[in-house]
């Protein structure tokens, strides 16, 4: 049975540190104080992410794209593969299904928290014997409104619930699984992250203000105003009003007012601008969009048009998905990759296999040229073989693990027959996000240029 810690572990220091640590007192952040992590802001921002639609889809989406990812247990040299295959085997199958949660249910879990609240998500792991260095038994996922950091590394952790207050458990290092959103550098809130809906709070609050406002042009109520009576005697008009004002009540609040016995006819002084001369659609976008920014996407990945007028181009739409890929996705693709590779043994990783269709096919280009390349400057006895492999490598065109030198690689070969460019297969330097044809219209031009076969061309030939 594992011991259970309920006593406040002291905070860690370096032997020799210098620099000062908050006092005690304020490391325990479960009281609710403004603007510090607490109960009452874990539910905050869970609610603010709930009643705002953009911010929801957002972060949805965003969870959405690491589920339609595939995913791979492989070890960290790629030649012990056949040597840990039992390993790779149990790991696999375990995240596919825990017994308790299922890889889907995991994702969504810890990345919904991981992007709403300052603490992110958690989950409790639970080893064989209590022994990190066997295999995980079970995954127990934890609310990470209810935990907060300790600053002790022997218990990076601690959880307490409010209808508990008096109870408090500390897990230890090993016993503890944690993904959060942009680590907070205030010495106050050490140990915290920033979720994007903290990042983007205006936007959401004005974007909840536009769809109150919307959504009372809509209802069944009169508008805020002042109603000129005319010519109405006072007396007249206070009976009118009071009888105006009882209308009102009931479960339905709209009623027609009758109004009687005067000569001028009664004009509406209305309050509030008109929702053409608000340009209501265009504010909601510029806010939506400061929404989508703040998850690192666009609009575009919401199905949103970013334009009011017209539609978006296919270089254009290419061009926010790159975008994408490079913030949002790929920020919360290396946390997730992160989560799951700390509960698996050193010796293995989690790896997600994103297969971008215009990113494999730049790598081939640039892996021709580099051959096309190498091949004449080895030729010439510019560099060694070693050399363009230890290039290779440096470049990044190469991602599995492969030897630094390779046998009779320090010596020139002997002069090949020649090298053959081959630009067409280098393609066209217009990529489809920029405006170009893609693939297929590049062979189909240069089928095009090809001489006709005129009548007289075939008779010569004969």
């Amino acid at each position: 049975m594992p011991k259970v810690k309920t006593t406040y572990p002291k905070p860690d220091r370096q032997k020799g540190q210098r620099s000062v640590d908050f006092p005690d007192i304020y490391i325990n952040r479960i009281i609710p104080a403004y603007s510090q992590p607490s109960w009452q802001e874990a539910d905050f921002w869970r609610r603010a992410v709930a009643g705002q639609p953009f911010a929801t889809i957002c972060r949805d989406t965003l969870i959405s794209k690491i589920l339609a990812l595939d995913w791979k247990i492989e070890p960290r040299d790629a030649e012990q593969r056949d040597e840990y295959k039992e390993e790779i085997k149990y790991y696999t199958k375990f995240f596919e299904n825990t017994g308790d949660y299922e890889y889907s249910e995991i994702i969504e879990w810890v990345c919904k928290d991981a992007l709403d609240i300052p603490f992110g998500g958690a989950a409790e792991l639970g080893y064989e014997g209590d022994d990190p260095n066997n295999n995980l038994a079970w995954i127990e996922l934890l609310d990470g409104g209810s935990l907060f950091p300790t600053y002790n590394s022997d218990y990076p952790v601690g959880q307490s619930l409010k209808e508990l207050p008096n109870y408090t458990v500390y897990f230890p290092w090993y016993a503890i699984n944690r993904i959060y959103s942009s680590p907070r550098t205030d010495i106050k809130r050490k140990g915290w992250g920033m979720p994007p809906p903290e990042k983007i709070f205006l936007a959401l609050v004005s974007l909840s203000r536009g769809d109150v406002y919307y959504a009372n042009l809509l209802l069944d109520t009169p508008e805020v105003g002042i109603l000129d009576l005319g010519d109405m005697a006072k007396d007249s008009a206070e009976e009118w009003v009071k009888s105006w004002r009882g209308l009102l009540g009931g479960v339905d609040p709209f009623k027609i007012p009758v109004l009687y016995e005067h000569d001028k006819a009664a004009t509406f002084i209305q309050f509030n601008r008109s929702p053409t001369e608000l340009m209501f659609d265009k504010t909601i976008m510029k806010y939506a969009g400061i929404c989508a920014a703040g998850y690192g996407m666009t609009l575009s990945d919401l199905g949103f048009s970013p334009t009011s007028s017209g539609g978006e181009t296919l270089a254009g739409g290419i061009r926010q998905e790159r975008n994408t890929r490079k913030t949002g996705l790929a920020v919360l693709k290396r946390k997730v990759t992160a989560f799951f590779t700390r509960m698996t043994p050193e010796y293995l990783k989690f790896s997600l296999v994103d297969l971008d269709d215009e990113l494999s096919v730049a790598l081939g280009r640039a892996r021709l040229a580099n051959a096309t390349a190498w091949q004449i400057m080895i030729d010439k006895h510019v560099f060694t073989p070693n050399e363009a492999r230890a290039q290779t490598v440096a470049d990044g065109l190469i991602t599995i693990s492969v030897k630094e030198k390779v046998e009779g690689g320090d010596e020139f070969p002997e002069v090949s027959q020649g090298t053959q460019e081959r630009p067409g297969l280098l393609g066209r330097t217009v990529s489809p996000s920029s405006g170009g044809y893609g693939e297929v219209k590049s062979e189909a031009e240069e089928l095009s240029e090809v001489t006709d076969l005129t009548e007289d061309i075939l008779k010569e030939g004969d």
